[in-house]
């Protein structure tokens, strides 16, 4: 009612000003002092001493006292001092002046809680730490605010942090749980970098030999990682981000890359983040370590199979290297194992290297490099004849890198890699017979990437994680292959010169607490010589935590691949060298659609994983090449490519134990794989070579003390289905689809009478088994290792009989037949390591 009152009266004056003007004494107050004085009283001695009339509500100034002094002051002054250290705010309408409640500003303060997660011995960065924030009004029960993964490089950011008392708790598998109490101040980010000590009971390298059994694998059939049931060739290794196009050692029976170096191992088989690209198959992903500012130390190791040296230290203190070299001779021991075997001569040379420089902040640069080269010789004997082969291939990259934490909740890196790989074969034949005229052929292929990278990743708040770049790459092609390596036409590929730019963009999206989507695209753009192409992959995942044991995922990945891999017939279905073309007008990009379904379940306070999941992957224009036998010269290998389509789909299920004396894991892969082209088995769907229809792989160790470890390797496939191919007694009366006779057909093939079918040979099933055992001690103060290993022949010989064959067709010459692999008998392969 009193608010009522006083407002009507107010009213009644505004009206009346105008018509019975100023009632107050016009002079100007000189001096006046108040002290604790109530408001109302002070607003009415002004409105005495000033010709002003003051509205206000009574609520606002209940309460409210002045004490102050004025001398001089014009009105606006005096008020100003009135009202100084109180809420209210005055504005002036007319002759009247209105008081009101000053507007609060209920902006929320936000921080920001960021770092580097690493290894507090070697100073390597951590993935996949789980990084939670929890707060709580006591020390009972505790409840998670925020939680984020690290990144690649083992960055984290929680932004949108509201002030107050946390505890940041970050674990991950094989390393002590790290807990620190953090006070948040309005708007102040917090910067962490916290190193992780290990625990006792080694973890660390079990988590990393599970990542890399998909490499042991890839050890078995000398070809690179298989997974579900696509070939090895559709696989894209990254060193660093750098691509490596044929990292595979001949026979496998050392590994890819020197474990001495690398930190991490990231095996991509479905769901691709969009930040991928250019491959139908899955993504191998590998790190080098930076080296350590400990100290100089390396290792040095000598054994039956290979030698390596490694060293790292720091250079000063904000600068480490890190440099490894190999030298493989698997032949070598195969003269004494197996007496009456004369095996071809291989080995191959690594050498790997990392310079990491730490700038201002938490800025630092990095130069790395990757050299391999292989080489394999071997001669052949039959028929009156003799063939020489002299094979060498080999990778070359140079990679630099530049990373920073431009802000809390901003996380970027750019590189630029230079990539490179070759191959030069080379086949002597010599012979007294009418069919093997003296001869030599030659093939050399060369491919080189200039790539540039800019990938950015801002944490916006708690529910929104955006990752977005910019890649461009040069590539340069080069090749000459004859009809003798090919088994088809000769064709060259010379200058070719293509670009290849790509924008991507994701958004992970934590749409409930239990359940992150992550959302984004990437389009394509590939400029080359013969043509030009766009495309637009989508790809989209999500992660459901069922509860705190159990997480259901689901993905969807769309690819387009422009560069093809080779290796349809000649010593190119046999053996290692292997080559890539572009896509052009008449050979289109193959296109991949790829789903998959799974579900993941920690039990036994987390001891075991058991998981299963299925996938199914649809792959347009997919290329083929089903003749053996062509008389005419092709241009391009176009002209020779038949197009259709494939499809493959399957089931995983794994067990993983990851704690206690006896770690690994055990996965079996039921899948299928077929294709479909109008000029092969009458149109009619069928299962190319690399198709197995079941798969066993199981990896354990077994640790009985700290110093003795025993493990097992085994690889198991069914056989692999032949592949229906065109065949020369299936050309008579062929007249090509829709009654066109192709351009590469030609009568003259059908003089010769011998059955002609590389493509059509069917592969053996696979074994392959590896017992090893592993000895630590100390010598003279030195750390010392030794390692016996028993495997089976597989690479130490090789794994292919070649064949003479007397004809006039020169590239019918020779033929190639697998031997058979056997599981047993084992043989032995020592190795002593010394680190210092």
């Amino acid at each position: 009612m009193k608010i009522t009152v006083t407002l009507f009266i107010s009213i009644l004056i505004f009206v009346a000003i105008p018509f019975i003007g100023v009632a107050q004494n016009t002079g100007i107050h000189s001096f006046f002092r108040f002290n604790k004085l109530p408001l109302r009283a002070s607003l009415d001695s002004l409105m005495k001493w000033y010709p002003e009339f003051i509205v206000y509500l009574d609520k606002d100034i209940e309460g409210k006292v002045v004490t102050g002094s004025c001398s001089d002051c014009s009105f606006e002054q005096a008020l100003n001092m009135v009202l100084s250290g109180t809420s209210l705010m005055w504005i002036k309408l007319g002759n009247q002046v209105i008081l009101k409640e000053r507007e609060m500003q209920k902006t929320n303060r936000f921080a920001a809680i960021s770092g580097t997660i690493t290894d507090s011995l070697t100073n390597e960065w951590i993935v996949g730490a789980n990084v939670s924030l929890q707060k709580s009004s006591d020390q009972i029960n505790k409840i998670t605010k925020r939680w984020c993964p690290t990144n690649a490089y083992g960055f984290f950011s929680l932004p949108r942090v509201q002030s107050g008392l946390y505890t940041l708790v970050i674990r991950a598998l094989g390393y002590e749980t790290v807990k620190r109490n953090i006070e948040i101040k309005s708007d102040e980010s917090v910067q962490l970098d916290i190193g992780m000590v290990q625990k006792d009971i080694v973890l660390k390298e079990v988590t990393i030999e599970g990542s890399r059994e998909a490499l042991a694998s890839a050890d078995g059939f000398s070809r690179g990682v298989y997974i579900r049931s696509v070939p090895a060739d559709q696989n894209q290794y990254l060193l660093d981000g750098g691509r490596i196009y044929n990292p595979a050692h001949f026979g496998g029976v050392l590994s890819t890359f020197n474990s001495e170096t690398l930190n991490e191992v990231q095996v991509v088989l479905g769901g691709l983040p969009p930040s991928y690209g250019g491959r139908v198959g899955g993504i191998v992903a590998l790190s080098l370590r930076d080296g350590t500012q400990q100290g100089l130390s390396g290792s040095v190791g000598i054994g039956s199979l290979g030698s390596n040296l490694s060293l790292e230290g720091p250079i000063n203190s904000n600068t480490t290297f890190i440099v490894s070299g190999r030298r493989g001779y698997p032949d070598a021991a195969m003269q004494f194992l197996k007496k009456g075997v004369s095996p071809g001569h291989l080995g191959f040379s690594e050498l790997s290297a990392k310079i990491r420089h730490r700038l201002s902040g938490n800025d630092q640069i990095s130069l790395n490099g990757y050299f391999g080269r292989d080489s394999y010789n071997n001669e052949v004997e039959g028929k009156g004849d003799r063939l020489d082969n002299s094979f060498s291939w080999g990778n070359q990259m140079l990679n630099f890198r530049w990373i920073g934490i431009v802000s809390p909740s901003l996380f970027l890196y750019s590189s630029a890699v230079y990539s490179r790989y070759d191959f030069n074969l080379q086949h002597a034949l010599t012979g007294n017979s009418s069919f093997s005229p003296s001869a030599r052929f030659s093939s050399n292929y060369v491919i080189e990437d200039f790539s540039f990278r800019v990938h950015a990743e801002n944490y916006y708040d708690e529910e929104h994680t955006v990752r977005a770049g910019v890649e461009l790459i040069h590539h340069k092609m080069d090749a000459n292959i004859s009809e003798f390596s090919s088994q088809t036409s000769p064709f060259s590929l010379n200058g070719f010169s293509s670009w290849e730019a790509s924008v991507y963009l994701q958004d992970q999206w934590r749409i409930l607490p239990r359940v992150t989507a992550e959302l984004g695209g990437r389009a394509i753009s590939f400029m080359g010589d013969n043509g030009s192409f766009s495309a637009v992959d989508p790809r989209f995942s999500l992660l459901a935590f069922l509860d705190e044991q159990t997480r259901f995922y689901s993905s969807l990945s769309a690819i387009n691949q422009f560069i093809h891999p080779y290796r349809k017939s000649g010593v190119f279905l046999l053996y290692p060298a292997i080559f890539w073309y572009p896509s052009t007008e008449e050979a289109k990009p193959s296109t991949s659609l790829h789903v998959t379904l799974g579900v993941e379940r920690r039990v036994m306070d987390d001891a075991y994983v058991v998981s299963a999941e299925s996938y199914y992957r649809i792959t347009n224009n997919l290329h083929e090449f089903g003749i053996d036998t062509i008389s005419t010269v092709a241009t391009d290998l176009s002209n020779m490519a038949l197009f259709g389509k494939g499809r493959t789909f399957g089931l995983v299920c794994g067990l993983q134990k990851r704690t206690g004396d006896l770690t690994g894991s055990i996965n079996y892969n039921l899948s299928w794989f077929l294709e479909e082209f109008a000029e092969i088995n009458g149109g009619k769907e069928f299962s190319p070579p690399f198709d197995r229809r079941h798969e066993l792989q199981i990896a354990l160790k077994y640790t009985i003390s700290e110093n003795w470890m025993f493990g097992v390797l085994c690889f198991l496939t069914s056989g692999q289905s032949s592949l229906m191919a065109l065949k020369v007694n299936q050309y008579r009366g062929y007249t090509g689809k829709d009654g066109i006779v192709p351009a590469w057909w030609s009568a003259n093939d059908l003089s010769y009478n011998e059955f002609i079918s590389i493509n059509s040979n069917e592969l053996p099933g696979f074994q392959r088994l590896e017992l090893n055992s592993t000895n630590r001690f100390s010598l003279i103060g030195l750390q010392c290792q030794f390692s016996l290993r028993l495997l089976n022949s597989y690479g130490l010989v090789d794994p292919f009989v070649w064949n003479l064959q007397m004809t006039n067709i020169i590239r019918a010459k020779w033929n190639a037949t697998m031997q058979k692999l056997n599981l047993f008998p084992l043989y032995p392969a020592m190795e002593f390591t010394v680190r210092f």
